[in-house]
């Protein structure tokens, strides 16, 4: 996870994505017909399948954000203008839009199983004046809300380093000085507040809910990964960071962190991989050479975990030198293979497919942006989509590809989708479209 908070009285910062034939009791249904091949794309030509416009702010002191992305096996859906906005997989339209009373602030990365997401937002249409206080879950599959609950502790304020995750258990958000976490089906209240000892904490969502807190210890204030009981909220300490300026939680499975210890820095400069006896089991030295993306807004969005396999795209450090895409052992803290970006570009990790990694190639001015499936067991890169070779397009798609976007890019069974979070302000007009999607269909 990954908000930046900046904890002023120490000078020290926090900165914290089966087979229907058988039964639950592990027996086998005669009467259950046999899976249907699911089709593929048979072309890698990517057209043009979704395209909204930037919102435009009608009062000089507006800001408008639309943080969120998320994609199931039905529906594309993101944040929009007070709104959460779910598309049709196959023909782009707008499915259903989900109204809030004001303005996105903060959105979780991940969609639960069921499809589920969290999000929290203004209470009135005021950006300036009303503060983040509401709290909702989308499931995003039906396009409806299910359930709406007051953020209760107004030091949440405007939203500044504010951080949304979901489990299925537990939606939660943390922000400086606060904390406050909703049954995810239910709504019920989990806490209110940092647990006990602790000032500030950021959650990574996923089948359980991750805590990254900052607390007082015996030692003095350490960073400190847990799980908190919904009941009582109460926390279990799985590891405690021994020292670092800043921390990430990166992944909960195997647990991975994101460590600063550079005073200049502020991204990750080190990943940490810790064992279910919370020990050490490796660590990968990153320091300026490599970009784990570990922003503000929960997660280190450049960095891939699948499985014991690490992604990181390296820092050229030259606008005109292509970059490399490195897989890193996380149990030995070894790089296994390095794949370099063509035609001196851009690549940038998207997600996980099984131990091989889907990652988006930046587009140059004579040269489209593609998506590629790399695999570290054999060294060979497949071309999975490749974007239309137009100029204003590779313009365009050279910005949204980037190892600094705050919402992830996603994609999946041929279809791939961009999506920009921050700000829109008025003067300030986006050159590049709100939300941008492509199919191989």
């Amino acid at each position: 996870m990954a908000a930046v908070l900046a904890l002023l009285a120490t000078g020290t910062v926090l900165m914290l994505r089966g087979d229907d034939s058988t039964r639950s009791d592990g027996k086998t249904s005669a009467a259950s017909p046999p899976p249907t091949p699911t089709p593929t794309p048979t072309t890698i030509n990517g057209r043009q399948l979704l395209n909204v416009d930037p919102p435009t702010p009608k009062n000089t002191s507006d800001y408008i954000q639309t943080p969120g992305a998320w994609l199931t096996s039905r529906v594309y859906a993101t944040g929009a203008e007070e709104a959460v906005t779910g598309y049709n997989l196959t023909t782009g339209k707008r499915a259903w839009t989900v109204p809030l009373s004001g303005g996105l602030c903060g959105a979780s990365r991940n969609v639960t199983s069921a499809g589920l997401v969290a999000v929290v937002f203004h209470a009135t249409k005021d950006t300036v004046k009303s503060l983040c206080t509401r709290f909702a879950v989308i499931d995003v599959d039906k396009g409806v809300k299910v359930w709406e609950k007051p953020i209760t502790d107004e030091s949440v304020g405007l939203g500044l380093g504010l951080n949304v995750a979901i489990s299925d258990t537990v939606a939660a958000a943390g922000w400086p000085g606060g904390s406050a976490a909703y049954g995810t089906s239910t709504g019920a209240p989990a806490w209110t507040a940092p647990a006990a000892g602790c000032t500030q904490e950021e959650h990574l969502g996923g089948a359980e809910l991750l805590t990254l807190s900052y607390c007082k210890t015996s030692a003095g204030m350490k960073f400190r990964v847990g799980e908190r009981d919904p009941g009582t909220g109460k926390a279990t300490w799985r590891y405690e960071v021994p020292k670092a300026r800043g921390a990430w939680l990166v992944s909960s499975e195997p647990l991975v962190l994101g460590l600063l210890q550079n005073e200049k820095g502020l991204d990750a400069d080190q990943l940490v991989t810790v064992s279910d006896e919370g020990k050490v089991q490796s660590t990968i030295p990153l320091g300026d050479d490599y970009v784990a993306g570990c922003g503000e807004t929960g997660g280190c969005g450049a960095t891939v975990v699948s499985g014991d396999i690490a992604y990181l795209g390296s820092d050229p450090h030259n606008y005109s030198a292509g970059n490399r895409i490195t897989a890193f052992d996380l149990t030995t803290g070894k790089a296994i293979r390095s794949f370099p970006a063509p035609d001196d570009s851009t690549l940038v990790p998207v997600r996980a497919e099984g131990k091989a990694l889907v990652a988006a190639q930046e587009a140059e001015p004579t040269t489209p942006a593609r998506v590629l499936l790399l695999d570290p067991a054999t060294g060979k890169s497949t071309t999975l989509m490749e974007m239309p070779d137009e100029l204003s397009l590779n313009s365009t798609l050279h910005s949204l590809i980037s190892n600094e976007v705050k919402v992830p890019m996603l994609y999946d069974d041929g279809r791939f989708f961009l999506h920009t979070g921050s700000g829109y302000y008025v003067g300030e007009a986006s050159p590049d479209p709100m939300t941008l999607a492509f199919t191989t269909w």
